[in-house]
């Protein structure tokens, strides 16, 4: 009878341990999955420009965290607090990003944040960073997924806007710096012939990051643009 107990509870630990494995081996799917729910909502894409913004926003990189179930979970529950101040498209990667002011972590949780508070799209250089969860899908996690495949091209279309107007960028550069260079978040104009943007993504590490650099090669008006361009950004 012992020996048969035994045996039951063998089993039954097997199937927790079972349980527990497969558990661990999904969780970055899952979480991925919610981060690529939370800032791809078609909805909040539309509506979050119309948001009342209640936070100071934060432009310290230094104090952002890594993505988890319960920092999802916050930036979801009070995204209303923060306003959109534009979006970012790169359809051949299926990237689509409403910006915020600021790089903190709710900002990052609903899509790319900006660096500085004096940055203008289609001037000078407009840097963002965006989360890499390492899937494919979320945040710039296409870039940097492109990037180590080699599928990421010189010559990749950017669009931004500011719901006004929409700026055309193509990728001139992209190679991986350390995590704590932040000078190419600097306005360079010794260096810069056309203004830019710059992106900015952590690798698997966490110890470094894609740099990927965009040249601004026109701009119009939101309302004055094509269906196709209109529907990149949904509207």
């Amino acid at each position: 009878m012992k020996s048969r107990w035994k045996n039951i509870a063998g089993i039954i630990i097997i199937i927790l341990l079972l349980g527990a494995i497969t558990i661990a081996l999904n969780f970055d799917y899952f979480q991925g999955r919610a981060a690529y729910s939370i800032s791809n909502s078609e909805t909040y894409l539309k509506h979050a420009r119309h948001n009342k913004q209640k936070h100071k926003p934060n432009y310290n990189l230094k104090q952002v965290k890594p993505v988890s179930p319960k920092s999802l979970l916050h930036a979801w529950r009070c995204q209303r607090d923060y306003r959109a101040v534009g979006q970012i498209a790169i359809p051949e990667k299926n990237i689509l990003l409403n910006i915020f002011k600021g790089v903190g972590n709710d900002e990052l949780a609903l899509g790319a944040g900006t660096f500085r508070a004096d940055q203008k799209m289609g001037k000078n250089n407009y840097p963002l960073a965006g989360h890499n969860m390492d899937d494919g899908t979320s945040y710039f996690s296409p870039l940097y997924t492109a990037k180590v495949n080699g599928q990421l091209a010189k010559g990749t279309r950017i669009f931004l806007t500011d719901f006004k107007n929409v700026y055309y960028y193509q990728i001139d550069q992209a190679y991986f710096i350390n995590a704590y260079n932040l000078r190419l978040t600097f306005n360079r104009k010794k260096f810069q012939k056309k203004p830019v943007i710059s992106m900015f993504t952590c690798d698997w590490t966490g110890q470094g990051r894609l740099f990927i650099r965009g040249c601004l090669t026109g701009s119009q008006s939101l309302h004055s643009a094509s269906k196709k361009i209109k529907a990149i950004f949904k509207y």
